[in-house]
């Protein structure tokens, strides 16, 4: 989901944009032109019996001259992201498996490739975010707000679109942009099978052009594109050398139907006591509370937890140790002890957001998601090159919305919704989506009643929620056994997948190898960050580097060397992240802006 969800415009986040001149900096020679056996305007004749899906079309084929940078326009939206400069390549774009579906929809599962005139052998597969329904840039984003983009590394990259377009599947009544959820085959597309599809096609497509297949193959994706990247290391073991999934969704109905809709309702129940309501009429979550008070309890946080490492430093780098009980000490030295004021926090207030952290739970008290590290990540103001007056919002846009917005417009109210009602849940429930209709949908929802729906099958969907969706499982073994390796980065601040059910999966499959995962998946958490990017963090780093170096020379990752952006409170400091267990430790001498000052232990 930002990945799951495009960076929203007009939202300050605590992370700058990258400038043109990072973007368009220097990159290595690379390696010299490969010929092209088949050149890239004959793609669009190459016959479909050479593709392993025959129903296979190559729509467009041409040479692109190499470009230079661009500046990004936050206002634009995603049509306004910064573009990275471009190497001289052929872009393709193809379809696979045109037809029509349920209620009168045309799908296909549609790809974007783009194939360097220098290309250095390896392949690189971009996952999606959101719903997906974009067919991407293919430019191959190597996460971590790397200034490089995988093509102009050299690599063959190729993005997808999951096999439904949002712009053309997109039905008011159903839903909008989940409408693919109401058809069988589009369900199973969006799940898994487009990637295996995709994989196949672009494959191929590189062996006709280049004459030869990739020596190396990569997926690298963030939220819903770490989903993907999870998957297929569990589903698709033989297609991967190396995967990087960052913020995985790789319980994402759970975080949907569970953790969307828990947080939701709570934060209703607040907004009806504090007698808060939108234009629609529904409880307006947005007010529950201000960027003031969500400073507060960013506040208190490290009031209770900063010093746990050893280092009152802004970084809770001991998360694990930063517990409900040392928080709560805190939260009540700012809790009002009578009427609400800029300076204290309302009991039900502190109370609503402790239930956040503890985690969806059904009438009997069990987990039903996962609960949450409690980080600094949720608020508090930014910092650096950032207007005094600027708040992180990282946090609140997926939980409660922007204050100022005039009804709800959280993530979770939105697109969360839309996709609680459909996709992960069978049978899909039709859910307008205007009106309030979404919100109606998440109030609507009884835990006890419809977690049910995430294993229900029926005639027209036979396949479960849980069988189609999911890559949570431990069984890496085909992976590991031809010495695939998987790389995890998350935020501790994360506020849609929890950064503790990331941590008790790697424990899982650690357990089931004996103790020896690190052997081939290594996992990061970055202190402060939120989906994907920002927050009060250290979250510019290069995870992409040392998953290759890991992979083809066989040296794994202790730490990655990270920095935090312009806009965060402590503009230019670099830290180790750790792979878990280990956490970042002060030496006791030194600058503490400098990773060179700090070891994992």
């Amino acid at each position: 989901m930002l990945a799951l969800f495009r960076p929203l415009s007009k939202i300050l986040f605590a992370t700058a944009l990258l400038s043109v001149a990072d973007l368009a900096a220097p990159q290595s020679s690379g390696p010299a032109p490969t010929p092209a056996i088949t050149p890239c305007a004959e793609l669009i004749k190459v016959a479909r019996q050479r593709f392993p899906n025959t129903t296979t079309v190559i729509a467009a084929a041409h040479v692109n001259a190499a470009s230079d940078a661009k500046p990004g326009n936050p206002a634009a939206g995603p049509a306004g992201a910064p573009v990275p400069a471009l190497p001289e390549h052929c872009e393709v774009f193809g379809r696979i498996n045109d037809r029509e579906g349920m209620n009168g929809q045309h799908y296909a599962i549609k790809f974007h490739m783009r194939l360097p005139v220098q290309w250095n052998g390896k392949f690189f597969f971009e996952g999606g975010g959101g719903s997906n329904g974009f067919v991407g840039n293919a430019y191959g984003n190597l996460q971590g707000q790397q200034r490089n983009a995988a093509l102009g590394l050299g690599y063959a990259v190729v993005s997808q679109d999951s096999g439904h377009d949002n712009a053309v599947n997109n039905d008011p009544e159903r839903n909008g942009t989940l409408t693919h959820a109401f058809d069988p085959q589009a369900r199973l597309d969006h799940g898994y099978n487009s990637y295996d599809q995709v994989t196949q096609v672009a494959k191929a497509l590189i062996r006709i052009h280049y004459g030869r297949g990739p020596e190396r193959s990569y997926f690298v994706g963030c939220s819903e594109g770490g989903r993907q990247a999870m998957l297929v290391s569990q589903r698709f073991p033989d297609y991967f050398d190396g995967i990087l999934a960052c913020a995985p969704g790789f319980q994402l109905p759970k975080a949907a139907l569970f953790g969307e809709v828990w947080d939701t309702q709570t934060l209703a129940e607040l907004a009806v006591k504090l007698g808060i309501y939108d234009k629609d009429g529904m409880p307006f979550l947005n007010k529950t509370f201000t960027d003031e008070d969500l400073a507060m309890i960013s506040g208190a946080v490290l009031g209770a937890c900063d010093a746990l490492d050893g280092l009152p430093d802004g970084v809770v780098d001991n998360f694990r140790a930063c517990t409900g009980d040392l928080v709560a000490a805190k939260l009540a030295e700012v809790t009002c002890q009578g009427p609400k004021r800029s300076t204290c926090l309302l009991p039900s207030q502190v109370t609503a957001i402790q239930k956040i952290y503890a985690g969806a739970r059904n009438s009997q008290g069990e987990i039903l998601y996962s609960d949450w590290a409690w980080d600094r990540g949720l608020g508090g103001r930014l910092g650096g090159t950032a207007p005094p007056d600027a708040y992180n919002v990282g946090w609140r846009v997926w939980k409660m919305g922007v204050y100022d917005a005039p009804a709800n417009n959280s993530i979770n109210t939105s697109l969360g919704a839309l996709s609680v009602t459909s996709i992960f849940t069978t049978p899909p429930t039709p859910t307008r989506s205007d009106n309030g209709g979404p919100m109606k949908a998440l109030l609507a929802v009884n835990l006890d009643r419809d977690a049910a729906k995430l294993d229900a099958e029926t005639p027209l969907y036979p396949v479960s929620v849980t069988s189609y969706f999911m890559a949570n499982s431990t069984d890496l073994s085909r992976f590991k056994a031809r010495h695939g390796k998987l790389v995890i980065v998350h935020g501790v601040s994360d506020p849609i997948f929890s950064v503790n059910d990331t941590i008790h999966w790697y424990e899982q499959l650690n357990q089931v190898n004996q103790g020896r995962a690190a052997e081939f998946v290594r996992m990061f958490a970055v202190p402060g960050m939120n989906h994907c990017a920002g927050g009060p963090a250290t979250d510019q780093f290069d995870a992409f580097a040392a998953l290759v170096n890991w992979t083809e020379k066989s040296v794994p990752p202790d730490k990655i060397v990270a920095t935090a952006g312009a806009a965060t409170p402590w503009p230019g400091r670099t830290r180790p992240l750790c792979a878990y267990p280990a956490q970042s430790r002060y030496t006791g001498s030194g600058s503490i802006e400098d990773a060179a000052n700090f070891t994992c232990r």
